[in-house]
């Protein structure tokens, strides 16, 4: 899905859909937590079923409760909007850090 504003808008809001290749534990859970401390002028939120969590806290984002073919909308806000959701998507569709 394109971004929804161009890079360096302080008001850029960018949405990805991702379908889950393996259900959502700890690793990607913490991935997204460091990727969101990392910017800190965003705000990583992601929405799976009726769920929703903020990307900064690893134990919401557990608490969804996503498992293998959810489908998690990642919606981000700030500066950095589409390069982070880019990134978010990248973390929640890896079939490497779900394995790991």
């Amino acid at each position: 899905m394109p971004p929804s504003s161009e890079d360096g808008d302080a008001d850029a809001v960018a949405e990805r859909s991702v379908l889950l290749p393996k259900p959502l534990h700890a690793r990607p859970a913490g991935q997204l937590a460091k990727l969101a401390g990392q910017h800190k002028e965003n705000t990583i939120e992601l929405v799976a079923g009726e769920k929703k969590a903020n990307a900064r806290s690893v134990l919401a984002v557990m608490a969804m409760g996503a498992v293998t073919g959810t489908e998690v909308a990642v919606t981000v806000t700030g500066p950095d909007a589409p390069a982070v959701a880019d990134a978010a998507a990248e973390i929640l569709s890896s079939e490497e850090a779900a394995n790991a």
